[in-house]
């Protein structure tokens, strides 16, 4: 199945979504927080998952936004719970959301059950109504049946090769991952005696045993990165899994463009309560680095490097060819000297997988090295950058040696200005060393008690500079979320800091307490049978 706009095929990149919240008592602006947040991360379809979400503002705001809605009728799994009985009434409630939403053009098809086919009598019924009252749009009876849809996952963390393989999943409904928050939104949901022992209040907020692989999780990030010193440490080391994982999600998706891929929709990009897993923000609207994973790897010209057969590969979603591009390729080993670096001129063309071919990476590479890419318009401007760590040809991936990087003290400049009742904040961070500064991440904050501002929206976060770099990323609130105070912009990341300075009206000061020597070590033991 593929779906098109306007007769243009359309490679959907989505979430899916259960309820909106957990209370469903939800305001109309958290409501937009979330649905901008999608688009903001280049995604282009909300599944509403069991039909759960059930407001008027949801699909108005969909419409605002340009997100494209798989709308489902209301029932689940046939493991989850008995069928309808009374099938009069059941119909009737579908005649009645189908007459009330149906000239929303967000929608774009009605499922009728999620995970399995609705009984006969129903479907029959089902049949009668949208061919009655919704002609023009599809009916796809399962979620995970039928045109080459198919949900089931994974649901757990992987390393980014496993998410290039498919099968007969073209049109992918479901597949997602642990995803961790930010140290300060996990402070925010939990108490301060449950932060450095994984307990039975982690399990409250879904880490536990079960289709997430909960209970594998920090045995997989410690193998992969080292062992835990503490809450911090396992929080910097879990956004690297984070960006590694919801990036190979959808950009294993990208190198098989219409060939067979047609979609790929996370499980579950929005989250109804304060949780570990399977989101791309928290709920308290704080993205982390999933969400740049996504973003980046959901561009609408993007330059990758395929995890699976090694070759440069450049993903044009656009229906025109880009001409005059440049696919320009760098290779940094550990220490941040540069190995290679080529430039490849091309034409992407239109709604495909442009291939370059493999890398030459040089034989003399570190075991763990840098690979940065950049796509350059005929004008010589950046469309779109990529930074991975990867292992050298034959070796694990064993990226514990990260851990020996230096660490890079940034230089920040910034501006502030009010616009419309928005404050928009521009900061742009320079690596004056000859080291990678790697996933450095910024927060905007009130600068007299430190206090997040939420929501924000960036332009891009958890960004990697290679030497003698520099990256500008705007920052955007609603002014009266600074309650009169001045802005502070704090910086962290893998291995870097800030240096303190004011610049613009704008404070840029390091995040103390993200750095995982600033706490005891714990080693962040398991308290809870259930996650053994």
């Amino acid at each position: 199945m593929t779906i098109s706009v306007n007769g243009v095929p359309i490679f959907i990149r989505g979430g899916d979504w259960g309820l909106d919240e957990a209370l469903k008592r939800i305001p109309r602006e958290r409501l937009e927080a979330q649905i901008k947040l999608h688009k903001l991360a280049n995604l282009n379809m909300i599944r509403n998952w069991v039909g759960q979400s059930t407001g008027e503002n949801f699909y108005e705001l969909c419409d605002k936004y340009g997100l494209l809605v798989w709308d489902e009728f209301f029932q689940p799994n046939p493991g989850d719970g008995p069928n309808p009985t009374d099938i009069p009434t059941y119909i009737a409630n579908v005649r009645d959301k189908v007459l009330r939403f149906r000239n929303h053009p967000s929608i774009v098809l009605w499922c009728a059950r999620n995970e399995g086919y609705p009984p006969p009598e129903i479907d029959s019924e089902l049949r009668k109504v949208l061919a009655d009252l919704e002609p023009t749009r599809r009916y796809q009876p399962s979620s995970t049946d039928g045109a080459g849809v198919r949900s089931h996952g994974p649901y757990s963390w992987r390393v980014p090769r496993e998410f290039y393989t498919i099968t007969d999943d073209y049109f992918k409904t479901e597949t997602g991952s642990v995803s961790v928050p930010t140290l300060e939104s996990i402070h925010g949901m939990m108490p301060k005696k449950d932060w450095d022992s994984i307990n039975d209040d982690w399990a409250e907020h879904d880490f536990a045993r079960g289709n997430s692989g909960s209970e594998n999780y920090p045995g997989e990030i410690a193998a992969r990165y080292g062992d835990f010193r503490n809450l911090p440490d396992f929080v910097r080391k879990a956004q690297l899994a984070n960006y590694e994982a919801f990036r190979a999600m959808y950009e294993g998706r990208n190198a098989k463009l219409f060939h067979p891929a047609t979609a790929i929709l996370t499980w579950m990009s929005n989250p109804s309560q304060p949780s570990f897993v399977w989101q791309i923000y928290h709920y308290d609207l704080e993205p982390m680095a999933s969400f740049y994973g996504v973003m980046h790897a959901s561009e609408m010209l993007h330059i990758q490097f395929n995890q699976e057969n090694g070759e440069l590969e450049v993903i044009n979603n656009r229906p025109e060819a880009a001409k005059g591009l440049t696919a320009r390729v760098a290779v940094y080993g550990l220490d941040g000297a540069q190995f290679y670096a080529h430039e490849t001129p091309l034409t992407a063309e239109p709604e495909a997988v442009t291939t370059l071919g493999p890398i030459a990476f040089p034989t003399t590479i570190h075991t763990v090295h840098f690979l940065k890419l950049n796509l350059k318009d005929a004008a010589g401007a950046t469309i779109s950058t990529n930074f991975y760590w990867l292992p050298a040809p034959g070796y694990p991936d064993d990226f514990e040696s990260l851990q020996s990087m230096p660490t890079v003290t940034l230089v920040g400049r910034a501006s502030s200005k009010d616009d419309g009742g928005q404050r928009i904040i521009s900061v742009t961070l320079s690596n004056p060393t000859d080291h990678i500064a790697l996933m450095a991440h910024v927060q905007l904050r009130r600068k007299s008690t430190g206090e997040r501002v939420l929501p924000a929206y960036a332009s891009d976060n958890y960004i990697s500079l290679a030497p003698h770099e520099e990256r500008t990323i705007s920052l955007t609130a609603d002014a009266a979320l600074f309650k009169g105070d001045a802005p502070l912009v704090t910086v962290d990341g893998w291995n870097s800091t800030v240096a303190q300075t004011t610049s613009g009206g704008v404070s840029i000061a390091p995040n103390v307490d993200a750095m995982p020597d600033k706490w005891p070590a714990t080693g962040l033991p398991l308290q809870t049978a259930n996650l053994r």
